[in-house]
Formats: structure tokens, C-alpha cells, sequence
């Protein structure tokens, strides 16, 4: 499985922090996760599921592309971004060579009300599903199992209200929302200093279990406190 040496980014944290909100992967702890592009399918370590909140995504390029899940009157919060395979150190991305992958449309229909449109469910199952080694139908059904294990909280649920919260609070609403979620197994992601998205990992059976290096609170997001946007149908 492939891995690779530390590197030195000082000055992109840096810049990254102030700037954007989000923190690179440096090597101060060890080596950089990093993605690995046409690696051998199915050979992975865990998987994360991706929450994204899609305020943040509407509040910049989604809503400037039109993006459907934008519309004011569709109103929606945390929707199935992908189920990400993951090594110990680093993942794993496109893994198909030739043609991109045919995705049918029986399938995408099946992902219609959790995944917010066509483009991203072919997207997800290019850069991510390849590397499952697991047909579009069968990727799919996984990560709709996945999904289907998380219960949203009920603050994080349409909220009507912006808030302030630290991704360590966001955590704890998704603990106490899913018994069975453990501190090490969920991180949240940041970006513009605004709530981007929740990972939680599962094995490949989708036991749930702890996160690796990849999904890492700090190298997601450092910040102390971040923005929960609501929906521009809600402001």
C-alpha cells in the first residue's frame, strides 16, 4: 500500500489559516496524507462518509453554478456528499484507467433526496467508487447503509438560526444525537472559517470504528469556533 515521506508546510498553514480557515497536512507529526490517483481498487483501509452542509456549499460556488440544492425552496442542510475509501495514511483516488467509469441512470435516480444531483453522484463514484471495487450499484447501496446509520441532530437539522459553534460541539451534537459514536470516530471539516463537513468512519462492512490519520480534527479544521450559515430561504 502506498505511502509516502514527510514534507514541510509551515508556511502554507499559515497562509491556509488565515486565509481560507483550513490547515494543510504538514509533517510536524510525521508524514503528509496525501491522495494516490489510480491506486488498485478495493484495497483499503476504512471508509469515511462525508456530510457536507450545504449552506456553506450554496454560499459560494454552488449557488454562482446554480447548483439544484441551492434553490431556495429545496432548503437543504447536511446531504450525502460521498462514502471516501481511505488507507491508514493517504487515500486512494480515480482508480480506473481508459474510459471514465458508466454510471446508469436507474442508480443515479436510486440516490435522488440524499445526494444533492446527477453530477456529484457521477463524480463520487469516478474519484471514489472506483477505488471500492465495487460496481455503481453496489457502491451506492453501501454508502446509502451508511448514511442510513447516522441520525443528524436535531439542531443541525434545518436550523432556522445561524450559529457559532466549535467543531468539537458539532461532535458532540452527533454524539448524543448516534449512542454509538465515539470521539475518535467523526472530525469536521472548515473552510472561510464556515461549517463545510462531518466525516465518520466505518470499516469496510461499515462496523463503525476510529478514524486514521486522514481525518484528523486539526488538519481539517484548527479553528476554535466556526459559522453554522443557514439556508438563503431561511435568512
Amino acid at each position: 500500500m502506498p505511502r509516502r515521506s514527510a514534507s514541510v508546510c509551515a508556511l502554507a498553514l499559515a497562509l491556509a489559516i488565515s486565509l481560507l480557515g483550513i490547515a494543510p497536512a504538514c509533517a510536524d507529526n510525521g508524514p503528509e496524507p496525501h491522495a494516490f490517483r489510480h491506486a488498485d481498487p478495493g484495497d483499503v483501509d476504512y471508509y469515511a462518509l462525508v456530510l457536507s452542509w450545504s449552506p456553506t456549499h450554496c454560499l459560494t460556488e454552488g449557488h454562482e453554478r446554480g447548483d439544484d440544492q441551492c434553490d431556495e425552496d429545496r432548503q437543504a442542510d447536511f446531504v450525502l456528499h460521498g462514502l471516501w475509501p481511505q488507507y491508514d495514511l493517504g487515500w486512494p483516488e480515480d482508480c480506473y484507467h481508459g474510459e471514465r467509469p458508466w454510471i446508469s441512470s436507474d442508480v443515479i435516480q436510486e440516490m435522488q433526496g440524499i445526494m444533492p444531483d446527477k453530477e456529484i453522484v457521477i463524480h463520487e463514484y469516478k474519484t471514489h467508487g472506483t477505488c471500492t471495487g465495487l460496481s455503481p450499484s453496489a457502491y451506492f447501496a453501501k454508502a446509502r447503509k451508511a448514511y442510513e446509520q447516522v441520525t443528524i441532530p436535531g439542531p443541525l437539522d434545518d436550523p432556522q438560526t445561524q450559529r457559532f459553534l466549535s467543531p468539537e460541539k458539532i461532535e458532540s451534537e452527533f454524539q448524543a444525537a448516534n449512542d454509538w459514536l465515539q470521539p475518535d470516530m467523526i472530525a469536521v471539516s472548515c473552510r472561510r472559517g464556515n461549517l463545510f463537513d462531518v466525516r465518520i468512519c466505518f470499516s469496510t462492512d461499515l462496523t463503525p470504528q476510529a478514524c486514521g490519520a486522514n481525518i484528523d480534527q486539526k488538519r481539517l479544521c484548527p479553528l476554535q469556533r466556526i459559522t453554522v450559515p443557514v439556508s438563503r430561504s431561511d435568512r
